[in-house]
């Protein structure tokens, strides 16, 4: 059997996300709406009976100071992940959009969760001088496999995307596989956090290109 088919065989029981939202730089964020232990185990309860792996972005790391192999790492999890959760229940920064742009790219599907009349999704909006019915901000409509209300309905909704995932990725982009690469091959030995759920979701394809 091939690594891809073994990857297939195990995201049949455990699949993964990729924590997309905002990070708790320090007091004056106290008040954002972050991913929490809450918003874990409610995409948990939705993939259920799927075993869920997160994979977050405020793990701790090694060498703060190495900014490429920082943001390597959040895009080598994009690309691991079998779907990226967007925590969108507020305005996010560019971060998010450059995550989604990756996952896009690296055929990740992407789950935006936006309750409805909230700062990316209206029930009805005056917009470049039209009423719009339903709205969508375009960024999102355009990059989403699927907008939720909630993390319970996004959990459900990565247990049915789940199979939409790629397991073999086409030429990246240079600044996407340089980032990769300096996370993967300088980072990544010295990562737990990253090494125990790659543990648990092995076989697992070899990530990065050169």
């Amino acid at each position: 059997m091939t690594i891809t088919n073994l990857f297939v065989e195990s995201r049949m029981t455990t699949i993964s996300v990729y924590c997309s939202g905002s990070i708790m730089k320090g007091v004056s964020d106290e008040r954002k709406l972050c991913w929490s232990d809450a918003e874990r185990a409610d995409v948990t309860t939705g993939a259920a009976p799927r075993e869920v792996v997160f994979l977050n972005p405020d793990d701790p790391i090694t060498d703060p100071r190495n900014t490429l192999g920082q943001f390597g790492r959040d895009m080598y999890q994009v690309m691991v992940a079998t779907a990226v959760i967007v925590d969108a229940r507020e305005r996010r920064g560019i971060g998010i959009g450059v995550e989604m742009t990756a996952a896009a790219l690296l055929g990740t599907p992407i789950i935006v969760v936006a309750p409805r009349n909230s700062k990316y999704r209206a029930d009805e909006l005056e917009y470049r001088g039209a009423l719009v019915q339903d709205y969508v901000h375009p960024h999102v409509a355009a990059l989403a496999t699927a907008v939720t209300d909630d993390f319970v309905t996004a959990g459900e909704k990565l247990a049915e995307h789940a199979h939409e995932k790629k397991t073999e990725w086409p030429p990246m982009p240079e600044w996407l596989d340089r980032a990769i690469t300096e996370y993967r091959d300088n980072v990544l030995p010295g990562d737990p956090p990253m090494q125990a759920a790659l543990e648990r979701l092995k076989p697992y394809p070899c990530a990065g290109r050169r």
